[in-house]
């Protein structure tokens, strides 16, 4: 599915139509969503949903191939980093969006220490 993605960028290329059939919309939007040029088109298909996969294709190969060389792929959240933002939202008591923010903007050390003792605490239980 991804090879298929990645291969909208190239002018040139063709898949055939199991490998469109393959897509998934919404995968393929959250994908176009990660570069700032394509974000307006995803959120254009994700409005049209229905739209057949391979108009979808044909709509972004059209508009961006050749200009965008290369768009990065959704990165899988770690375990780590979702107990960091649990943490932080029991501990400063704010909502799971503001704790994703402090994250980026804590202390490493401040975020070290909260998540020790939350940690200890949780190994009691």
């Amino acid at each position: 599915m991804f090879k298929v993605f990645t291969s909208v960028l190239n002018p040139k290329s063709k898949p055939t139509k199991l490998e469109l059939n393959k897509i998934s919309s919404f995968m393929f939007c959250r994908w176009l969503s990660f570069n700032p040029r394509t974000i307006l088109a995803s959120n254009q298909i994700n409005y049209y949903y229905n739209i057949p996969v391979e108009n979808q294709y044909e709509l972004i190969q059209k508009a961006f191939a050749g200009k965008i060389k290369y768009i990065q792929f959704p990165k899988k959240v770690s375990n780590e980093a979702h107990k960091s933002v649990e943490y932080l939202q029991e501990h400063f008591k704010i909502t799971e969006e503001k704790a994703k923010e402090y994250l980026e903007e804590i202390d490493k050390d401040e975020l070290k220490m909260i998540v020790n003792a939350y940690s200890e605490r949780d190994l009691k239980r």
